[in-house]
């Protein structure tokens, strides 16, 4: 039960994520998903094998000292973009080629 309620919140928290991750960014729609998922995904394979090399170069309770740095650190610059995260916040519009493809080499 406990399983499904930590991956219910997990779930949400990463669309969360995903959407102002995608919103604050000037960026294509595209471009900015493949920067974002490079990005967490690294983290992700490397938190598991760097955790314990920092665990036993420094002290066990170090990871989470740099866990919790990272989080508050995540949290303030949350904070400090919040009117960027807002519905407030000016919205981007995309920036398309006045021509197509085609129609640049025709002339």
């Amino acid at each position: 039960m406990c399983t499904i309620l930590s991956g219910a919140f997990i779930g949400v928290n990463n669309t969360v994520y995903t959407e102002l991750a995608l919103g604050v960014s000037d960026a294509p729609r595209p471009v900015a998903s493949a920067g974002y998922n490079f990005v967490r995904w690294f983290a992700a394979a490397a938190a598991p094998f760097l955790a314990p090399k920092i665990g036993e170069w420094t002290d066990p309770h170090v990871p989470f000292v740099v866990a919790g740095t990272t989080a508050v650190v995540g949290a303030l610059v949350v904070a400090v973009r919040r009117k960027a995260l807002t519905n407030e916040a000016e919205e981007l519009q995309p920036r398309h080629a006045a021509e197509d493809g085609v129609a640049v080499f025709a002339d």
